[in-house]
């Protein structure tokens, strides 16, 4: 379980600071008509050799579920004997957390080194993400056998996009998201995702059958010469530790990547080994549906959710477990998503499951620029508006959610459960 990590060390806190100096779009507003190009991570790639292609590699993208995925599928990698390194975005509460080697964040000196092969090479059109996922291919090279790759947004023109010798592809859902960059419509977008599938590469497809989207990753996976793969249905297994159907669901598909990759590579029979399965003990992941304590000893429980399916899946599960509960809600978003559309969307699933007896909070989105304004989003919520990320006084079980910046905010604050079941 990832905890509070150590002051940065003197080398890698230069280093940082010279990252920083270059251009973050997770934290300013990346224009519709902008001319969007891979130029910069092409330049960085081309210039450190192509470090990611010595090795097996899993690229996920998906409006939501792909950091589900790509954690599942690190899992699973490294129960077969893998040293995995796996790369993630944005983090929870430090920075250093979007590099993992088999299941903890990288070392000082180990970012230190990575960055220091890249900034070398760095121009001043190379991003701050750029950057970034140049230093996750270095590392892979040095400390891992198999590495994972979740998307930072998109897909056609993410930085990850320009990594070659992909071995598994994978799109794990579409929606309406970031319209002010991948287009305005459902279809737009998922040509935008699918464009990550490459030729010689597995591509596989989340989404349910009936999705509009499906037949756009069908043509785009023919197009680099594959048949798209789908995963098939499996029984929820009592033992899983996530409450939702989508975790599930997203669990099913990493697994069956998985079976299909081992077989090709003749290390993995089925019908002797049976069913691919991870430990229930391992699947528990930072943010997502975790269960802590707060500062004076009240249960806690964070989740990243932020998309309307995925926050109405959450809040039918925490009223679910905790319908006895005097619970409260501690909930913020970024300027960039639609308060009003997301309000109606859930309007019936907070009346149903919350009939009075749950206190809704709005709070900033930890300390992001583009965090929407509480005392905006109150009354669309029938909230109490927070002027900081805090947990409020009077709930005893606290569900916070709606932004991964809120999480990252509150969570070192917490501490983790002796008997956590997640």
């Amino acid at each position: 379980m990832m905890e509070a990590l150590a002051p940065m060390n003197d080398v890698l806190q230069e280093r940082w600071s010279q990252v920083l100096a270059h251009t973050d779009y997770e934290k300013c507003e990346r224009a519709r008509g902008e001319d969007l190009n891979l130029k910069g991570i092409e330049w960085l790639l081309t210039a450190v050799r192509h470090p990611e292609r010595k090795q097996p590699l899993f690229h996920v993208a998906g409006s939501k579920g792909k950091g589900t995925v790509a954690h599942f599928l690190e899992r699973g990698l490294r129960m077969m004997g893998k040293k995995t390194m796996l790369y993630t975005s944005p983090h929870l509460s430090d920075w250093r957390e979007r590099i993992c080697i088999n299941g903890e964040p990288a070392s000082d000196d180990i970012w230190a080194r990575s960055l220091e092969s890249v900034l070398r090479f760095v121009t001043p059109s190379c991003t701050f993400f750029d950057i970034m996922t140049a230093a996750a291919c270095v590392t892979s090279e040095q400390v891992s056998t198999a590495s994972v790759y979740e998307t930072g947004l998109g897909g056609r023109f993410d930085s990850t996009n320009a990594m070659i010798g992909k071995n598994v592809c994978v799109v794990t859902s579409i929606e309406l998201e970031h319209t002010d960059v991948l287009g305005n419509d459902i279809l737009q977008i998922a040509r935008e995702k699918a464009a990550i599938f490459k030729e010689g590469a597995t591509c596989w497809s989340g989404l349910p059958l009936l999705h509009p989207a499906q037949p756009i990753l069908e043509e785009a996976a023919a197009k680099v010469g594959q048949v798209l793969r789908k995963p098939s249905f499996r029984p929820l297994a009592p033992d899983f530790p996530h409450p939702q159907e989508h975790m599930w669901n997203n669990y099913v598909l990493a697994m069956e990547i998985l079976e299909d990759h081992f077989q090709k590579c003749g290390k993995y029979d089925s019908a002797e080994q049976g069913p691919f399965a991870v430990p229930g003990t391992e699947l528990s992941i930072p943010g997502h549906y975790e269960e802590r304590f707060t500062p004076d000893g009240r249960l806690v429980i964070f989740d990243t959710a932020h998309s309307a399916d995925s926050l109405r899946a959450l809040l039918q599960s925490f009223e679910q477990d905790f319908c006895f509960e005097n619970c409260g809600v501690v909930f913020a978003l970024r300027d960039d998503k639609d308060p009003e559309v997301l309000a109606r969307q859930l309007a019936d699933v907070i009346a149903e499951a919350f009939p009075g007896k749950t206190k809704w909070f709005t709070a900033p989105a930890g300390n992001h620029p583009r965090s929407a304004d509480p005392k905006k989003l109150a009354p669309l919520f029938n909230a109490t508006p927070l002027d900081k990320p805090e947990f409020p006084s009077g709930p005893d079980v606290l569900l916070v959610t709606g932004s991964t910046y809120l999480v990252g905010a509150l969570r070192p604050l917490t501490t983790p459960l002796p008997d956590s079941r997640r």
